[in-house]
């Protein structure tokens, strides 16, 4: 497993965590309500889910641009 930096939030080591799992991040970041905004992906078990909320946006991109570009997939339709 990835040793996490000391200033790595929540949200990333358990986005990391989830990865080494075989979940797949959806490249975006979608609003859910005011100042809540989240990250979602693919996890073989449960499909599409929620995987970390944020109170900003650029909160939510900043975490998403520090994980692995291979673990964006596309939509599959």
């Amino acid at each position: 497993m990835n040793t996490p930096s000391p200033d790595e939030s929540d949200q990333l080591r358990f986005l990391r965590d989830l990865i080494e799992e075989n979940a797949s991040i959806a490249g975006d970041v979608v609003q859910l309500a005011d100042n809540l905004w989240a990250i979602h992906g693919f996890i073989p078990v449960d499909c599409e889910v929620l995987m970390a909320e944020f109170d900003s946006y650029d909160a939510a991109m900043i975490t998403l641009a520090q994980l692995p570009q291979r673990t964006m997939r596309r939509d599959e339709s």
